[in-house]
């Protein structure tokens, strides 16, 4: 494999690894802000999930904020 071959394929390979830890991340502020609203919905015993509503909502919003954080960079 030739030099120009193998610098491609690192390129490819980093964006990769950028991107997929990127959504994992993602992934990971959104089911952190909906486990921990669940559980103060079941610590309150609301009939209605408010909480969990409410920080599934402000996760989402900050999963975003911190993935346009990450791409300006």
């Amino acid at each position: 494999m030739n030099p120009k071959n193998l610098k491609k394929h690192k390129q490819k390979f980093d964006s990769f690894i950028r991107y997929s830890s990127l959504a994992f991340e993602m992934v990971t502020i959104m089911a952190l802000g909906v486990f921990i609203g669940f559980k103060i919905d079941q610590w309150l015993d609301l009939s209605f999930p408010a909480f969990t509503l409410a920080l599934m909502i402000i996760s989402v919003i900050a999963a975003i904020y911190h993935a346009i954080k990450k791409f300006l960079k």
